[in-house]
């Protein structure tokens, strides 16, 4: 499965130390460049650039510019380049946590998943073995904006 990854899952990823687990998950992950862009400061930009010097992770710029110029008057130029990008690479999907993208994507027809949905098939392929309460906790010390019952919820079902 080809995806397009937003800097928000890229955090939360990164920051929990499954970025290089999520990238088993996935058989390429697409990097816009704005997205790249906006995490090249972050503590995470080290582990990305080993992910990519390793061919994981592709950073591609998206060509249809009419497209990402209408979107990103209403959603991060992040966002918008990663909507386009799965548009352009016809990816499987885009990862995105912003509601607003996340409706905008499907109004394009882009199958969205979550970080929280990362998360879960990661727990169910067993590639983690942290606990659902400790996870949720965790990414919500690094400040993600996520609902605890709702993590625990959905880290839970089986």
């Amino acid at each position: 499965m080809k995806v397009a990854i937003d800097s928000s899952v890229l955090l939360a990823l990164g920051k929990l130390g499954y970025l290089k687990l999520a990238s088993e998950l996935f058989e390429k992950l697409f990097l816009a460049e704005a997205v790249f862009a906006e995490i090249s400061g972050d503590e995470i930009a080290k582990d990305l650039s080993k992910l990519r010097d390793a061919g994981l992770v592709e950073v591609a710029k998206c060509s249809n510019t009419q497209l990402f110029y209408m979107l990103s008057s209403s959603l991060g130029k992040g966002e918008a380049e990663t909507i386009v990008l799965a548009l352009d690479l016809k990816t499987d999907a885009a990862l995105l946590d912003d509601l607003r993208a996340r409706k905008m994507a499907r109004r394009l027809n882009v199958k969205v998943i979550g970080t929280l949905a990362v998360l879960k098939a990661l727990l169910d392929a067993d590639l983690i073995k942290e606990k659902p309460e400790d996870l949720c906790q965790r990414l919500m010390n690094q400040g993600f904006w996520v609902d605890a019952g709702l993590c625990l919820k959905i880290l839970k079902t089986k």
